[in-house]
């Protein structure tokens, strides 16, 4: 499933304007808001459509960093902006 690409560009800079992050689960929260049903869009399909936009160039993720020898944390839970955010 793909989501608006209009909605997705809004509800990034929406949330970081709210003061959250703009992850995987914070965006399908937002997107669940906005809904008819007021359900929450599946992650895996909300980072599947954020990855495609930053592989657009469209939105960026900040460079992750490994810690304590875990590794980078999830694609979900890594934050996205707008390019002139960052």
């Amino acid at each position: 499933m793909v989501i608006d690409e209009d909605l997705l560009l809004d509800v990034v800079p929406a949330l970081k304007a709210a003061g959250k992050l703009a992850r995987a689960d914070t965006v399908s929260i937002e997107l669940g808001a906005i809904a008819d049903d007021g359900g929450e869009w599946d992650l895996t399909t909300v980072e599947n459509n954020l990855a495609e936009l930053e592989s657009l160039g469209k939105l960026e993720r900040p460079a992750t960093f490994h810690w304590q020898g875990i590794g980078p944390p999830p694609k979900t839970r890594i934050a996205t902006a707008l390019p002139s955010e960052q």
